[in-house]
């Protein structure tokens, strides 16, 4: 595994080969800036497999380093783990949000180092590449129902900076502290009858179906603390840590209401309605090695419950199919 290294700390550049022969990873080259990572990135014909980067760093800090990067296109999908010595959670968040899949904190041993790159080697062997879109950059956006991807496949829509990789949210969520954790909640939000989206939509009209309810939960949602990601079948997990989460179940009407006033339209202009339900919060489970599945279960059980009382109390709303879809 081919490992680049970005920190302008000399201490650390002359530390980090030893942890990483240590850990069984011996094949690390060493960058002293954002710059001179980027200049090693664009001219090395040898593709790197992981990426480590210091957030702090002067004239560019790993954060905009990180998001430089995943505008290469050989890299939009390479593992990047942050460095970070501060227990300061925006700085962490902004990480992810601006791509990074998961994160370290210094003082680290060889332990820590090895534990995480493994999980990005990991990443690298066993996850299917996710399907990306972007809607306003689909050129070809096909015919209805006819889509490159599964419609419970996961796939990442560009463009909405809190939407992250299922993968990165589920490392950001492991490695929650016990006082993070006591103050962060976790909901699901389901696009309703998002089968019939799939098949009524072309590739473009469905990316920006799912783009718009995610701008909708940002917008209502609006701290940098929130993190979302596309879960495959129309289902978003969202985590917000602190106090900045509206009230449930008002907050389901304050989406749907930003949703609505943004007047999606297919191609054709005719009107896409795109409905939601907004499942009530929950803290994370407490258990570290089981937090990520019990809590995104759990989360995606409380909506499936909003979607039942919603039937069972309400005629539902379909979407709005136009004679051509």
């Amino acid at each position: 595994m081919k490992i680049l290294a970005v920190d302008d700390d000399p201490f650390i550049r002359e530390l980090l080969p030893v942890v990483f022969r240590e850990a069984d990873y011996p094949y690390l080259t060493l960058a002293d800036s954002g710059a001179a990572a980027l200049e090693l990135l664009e001219t090395t014909k040898d593709h790197f497999d992981c990426l480590l980067l210091d957030i702090e760093m002067p004239e560019m800090d790993g954060i905009t380093l990180c998001r430089r990067i995943r505008t290469l296109e050989a890299y939009q999908d390479t593992p990047i783990l942050m460095v970070t010595s501060r227990a300061d959670a925006t700085a962490i968040e902004s990480a992810f949000a601006a791509g990074a899949n998961d994160y370290v904190t210094k003082p680290f041993d060889v332990k820590d180092i090895a534990t995480r790159v493994h999980i990005a080697e990991r990443m690298l062997e066993n996850t299917q590449r996710a399907p990306r879109l972007d809607p306003h950059h689909l050129k070809e956006a096909g015919e209805p129902g006819a889509h490159d991807f599964a419609l419970a496949d996961p796939v990442h829509i560009n463009g909405v900076e809190q939407l992250v990789l299922p993968f990165s949210l589920g490392n950001y969520l492991s490695q929650l502290s016990r006082q993070h954790l006591d103050i962060c909640q976790v909901f699901a939000v389901k696009i309703e009858h998002i089968d019939e989206l799939y098949a009524t939509c072309n590739t473009r009209e469905f990316a920006r179906a799912v783009t718009s309810a995610a701008q909708a939960i940002a917008r209502v949602v609006d701290c940098p603390q929130l993190l979302m990601t596309h879960n495959g079948s129309g289902t978003l997990l969202c985590i917000v840590t602190g106090d900045s989460l509206p009230a449930w179940p008002e907050i389901e009407v304050l989406i749907q209401g930003e949703l609505d006033g943004m007047d999606l339209r297919y191609d054709d202009n005719s009107p896409l309605s795109v409905m939601l339900s907004v499942g009530g919060p929950i803290q994370p489970n407490a258990s570290r090695t089981q937090r990520v599945r019990k809590t995104f279960d759990r989360a995606i059980r409380r909506v499936a419950m909003r979607q039942k009382v919603k039937l069972d109390t309400a005629p539902t709303e379909k979407p709005s199919v136009s004679a051509a879809h």
